[in-house]
């Protein structure tokens, strides 16, 4: 019985057994073939994508004692050395726990001895990015100009960490992550050799959660066979990796299109996968198939019909886009997941231009609430008798303040008072809003500030909403009055005698932004 784990069990031990990269399998056997072999070769990738394994099967076919070839004959001395990481020919070394110079100058005193038992002493640098600077000084010239008998193998996830001058003298192969469909395809010949029994659609969600790792995707199937018993059901196994239902997915943005957060609270609710954040990851990823498959007429995502209605425009899909990715960055630091994803969704809602027909939430109006909506169309009706055509009104910032002032304005609505300047003339009257501002406000919050500008100001013609990077508002005004009396703050104390006494000790100088008033 073979007790090792399934990741080393079925780690590849020729290039023929290599998924997903072929690319680089190719150039290295042709390569090998044309005995075109270069000082130094460079491995990077995500984890577990087969750059250390690639970078030993290219040590096998070098060192193989029948000679060197794309196809090593895995039964020699050399061969069943490397497999069983005991070929002394072969130095492995781990840069993230030999990070110090000294470290490597004895490496590379040791570069000069010839190989033990074979034609070439190949240097294995895993995780290479991890050597100090001086690591990688003690490195260059000797990888550049090697002995004619090494050849340098490193391997990297993070290739950004090392010096262009180490890059430049390797030959560079940047290993892809492994499609769905090739490592769902490895995972149920894995199975099948293991004699499991599974479920059709196991193998690809095991893929999916993998997120392009062989190494990822053959842990997760250990953790599954031990789950499971031998038998993988889908159910269990969704449920034991988090896997989000997709008619969950549908349901929360047909209800989002329908603008029922209600529904959307209850979905929640009954929802027993506590992985929220993988629901907002799904999430994203919907609204933008949605957004394509409308743009472009795709059927490729094989979408319900009643998410590609036109209910909604592009624009708005966009803005669902844009929320739902920004929410990711502080998600962690939410103490209830679900909650924080119902007020991402909440904010959707509230942000979204729904037809004038749908309401927010579906009631029943009273008596009493016709008469408060009748009265409020009525106030927003102003008839031209109430100012006559030779009245000039003043919008004037010192005029805004005293709207402002004289309204209680609070919360968001200040803060639109305060990013936004109103313009008139003969046709119309405009309320421009500052452009950066664009996605902040919601619709009605905007429609209340307009109807208390109508009733204040007594506006006659048409109200236009606009928005404008180039305007002069309440709030850049305030920062250009804090920016001068900063600059009159410091003008004030620049040449007084005991600030520069303190600067000449303390060799620092004053910050003018941090100038307060006491």
């Amino acid at each position: 019985m073979n007790n090792k784990i399934l990741a080393l069990k079925y780690r590849p031990r020729f290039f023929n057994e290599v998924i997903g990269q072929d690319f680089c399998v190719q150039s290295l056997s042709n390569s090998i073939k044309l005995n075109k072999m270069h000082n130094a070769y460079l491995f990077s990738g995500t984890r577990g994508v087969g750059k250390t394994t690639i970078a030993r099967i290219f040590a096998k076919s070098l060192l193989c004692k029948e000679g060197i070839s794309d196809t090593p004959c895995g039964k020699c001395e050399s061969c069943l050395g490397i497999d069983s990481n005991n070929n002394l020919d072969l130095i492995e070394i781990d840069a993230a726990s030999r990070t110090k110079v000294e470290d490597t100058r004895t490496l590379m005193e040791n570069v000069q001895y010839a190989p033990t038992s074979s034609r070439f002493k190949i240097y294995l640098i895993d995780e290479v990015h991890m050597l100090s600077t001086k690591s990688f000084n003690a490195l260059l010239k000797t990888i550049e100009e090697p002995p004619e008998h090494v050849k340098f193998l490193l391997a990297t996830t993070d290739p950004e960490k090392l010096p262009e001058t180490v890059i430049s003298r390797c030959l560079h192969f940047k290993l892809d992550s492994i499609t769905k469909d090739k490592l769902s395809e490895f995972i149920g010949v894995t199975l099948d050799k293991e004699s499991i029994e599974y479920e059709q659609n196991v193998p690809l969600i095991i893929s999916e959660a993998a997120r392009g790792s062989v190494r990822d995707s053959m842990s997760i199937l250990e953790q599954c066979i031990s789950y499971g018993n031998g038998n993988l059901k889908y159910s269990e196994i969704s449920q034991l990796l988090g896997i989000v239902d997709e008619k969950l997915v549908d349901d929360i943005l047909l209800n989002l299109i329908n603008n029922s957060m209600s529904n959307i609270h209850a979905l929640l609710d009954d929802n027993v996968s506590n992985n929220y954040y993988k629901l907002l990851d799904c999430l994203i990823e919907r609204v933008f198939q949605i957004s394509i498959s409308r743009k472009s007429d795709l059927k490729s995502y094989d979408l319900p019909e009643e998410l590609l209605v036109d209910t909604l425009n592009l624009e708005d899909l966009q803005l669902w886009y844009s929320i739902l990715l920004q929410a990711k960055e502080d998600f962690g630091s939410a103490s209830s997941k679900k909650d924080h994803l119902l007020m991402i969704l909440l904010r959707i809602n509230l942000f979204t231009n729904y037809p004038s027909n749908q309401d927010i939430e579906p009631k029943k109006i009273s008596n009493d609430n016709k008469e408060k909506n009748e009265n409020n169309i009525v106030k927003k009706k102003v008839t031209e008798d109430k100012v006559s055509e030779t009245d000039t009104v003043d919008y004037s910032l010192d005029s805004l303040k005293k709207f402002i002032s004289s309204q209680d304005i609070q919360g968001l609505m200040l803060d639109l008072s305060q990013n936004s300047i109103i313009e008139s003339n003969n046709k119309c009257t405009k309320l421009i809003i500052d452009e950066s501002k664009k996605n902040t406000y919601p619709k009605k919050c905007v429609d209340d500030f307009t109807t208390l500008i109508i009733d204040y100001f007594k506006v006659t013609n048409e109200l236009i909403i606009e928005y404008s990077n180039d305007i002069f508002t309440l709030y850049k005004q305030s920062v250009n009055e804090k920016l001068k009396s900063q600059d009159d703050m410091y003008n004030s104390i620049k040449d007084n005698t005991l600030i520069k006494e303190i600067e000449d000790v303390f060799d620092a100088k004053i910050d003018k932004e941090n100038i307060s008033k006491l």
